[in-house]
């Protein structure tokens, strides 16, 4: 996908940040069963919202921050009318990394607390802002989720 993106900056050469996107506003993850999943998120400290959308039904969100949000679909989602999403949305088909503003013995905290078994790190990676140490583990759909500390903050 973002090789795709990529291509169509070239094109209209646009490419890097001149090429007007500000930030990621929202991704989507698809959930088997949708009260496990905005369970297991809110045991790791995220707000869970529920948006009311004129016309469909309400939406589940997983909040980031003020301006970043994860919206969270039943995999029944394609088959509503007026559908407008990935076509092949798969459950577990997701892999994205959240920054974490605390240190790395925070993040293995956490997962400990809520019984979540890394699978993987922690461990030096190169984000998009640079070296940092990451952090993986599954959620409740197997998606891979990386939280990652930037070296400053480690």
């Amino acid at each position: 996908m973002i090789a795709f993106v990529l291509r169509i900056c070239r094109r209209l050469g646009t490419e890097g940040p001149a090429m007007g996107i500000k930030g990621i506003d929202h991704w989507v993850i698809v959930a088997g069963d949708l009260q496990r999943t905005l369970s297991f998120y809110q045991g790791l400290g995220f707000t869970i919202a529920w948006e009311k959308r004129p016309g469909r039904p309400d939406m589940a969100t997983i909040r980031i921050n003020d301006a970043q949000k994860i919206n969270v679909r039943g995999p029944d989602a394609p088959a509503r009318a007026a559908y407008l999403g990935a076509r092949r949305p798969a459950v577990g088909g997701a892999d994205f990394c959240l920054e974490w503003a605390g240190t790395v013995d925070e993040v293995l905290a956490l997962l400990k607390r809520n019984a979540v078994a890394p699978e993987a790190g922690p461990g030096p990676r190169t984000c998009a802002r640079g070296q940092s140490t990451s952090v993986y583990f599954r959620d409740p759909d197997d998606n891979l989720v990386e939280f990652t500390v930037y070296d400053s903050q480690t």
